[in-house]
């Protein structure tokens, strides 16, 4: 594989990631169908578990829904790419609003994606993806309520 390739890769790559997060924080969760394949394996670690598309739509929803805002920051983005599968992550920071949380309205955490890629013949997508939570601030109650 030649450099040029290996770039434009990580750069569809790199965009995939971030179009997730931008997914997610309009809750556009249509948007998974151009980012992740059919039957994506998705660890949310406390989250849940997402097995296929339309279970890691609700999942996503269930968690995003009942916020008043959410924002997602990645950055650190990382490929190793071979040819047709790409092993790529990157940090995330996730800023959240629930003005009706029992206490400050603000929680915010910050981990790692890894992600399993495939490239099919309309690009790369999200074959298998998980979410390690490195840190937390503030009133977990805004994102795990009752707990």
């Amino acid at each position: 594989m030649n450099e040029e390739k290996i770039t434009t890769w990580k750069q569809q790559i790199r965009e995939l990631q971030d179009a997730y997060s931008l997914a997610m924080d309009h809750g556009k969760y249509e948007y998974f169908d151009d980012i992740f394949l059919e039957d994506i394996q998705a660890d949310y670690g406390i989250a849940g578990i997402g097995e296929g598309l339309a279970s890691l739509k609700q999942l996503c929803k269930e968690a995003l829904n009942p916020l008043d805002s959410v924002q997602h920051m990645n950055g650190n983005h990382w490929a190793r790419i071979t040819e047709g599968t790409a092993e790529a992550g990157c940090y995330f920071r996730v800023h959240m609003t629930r003005e009706s949380a029992i206490g400050e309205p603000h929680f915010e955490m910050g981990g790692k994606y890894t992600d399993q890629l495939v490239l099919t013949d309309a690009g790369w997508r999200i074959a298998k993806r998980k979410i390690d939570l490195i840190w937390s601030s503030g009133n977990r109650e805004v994102r795990y309520p009752n707990s």
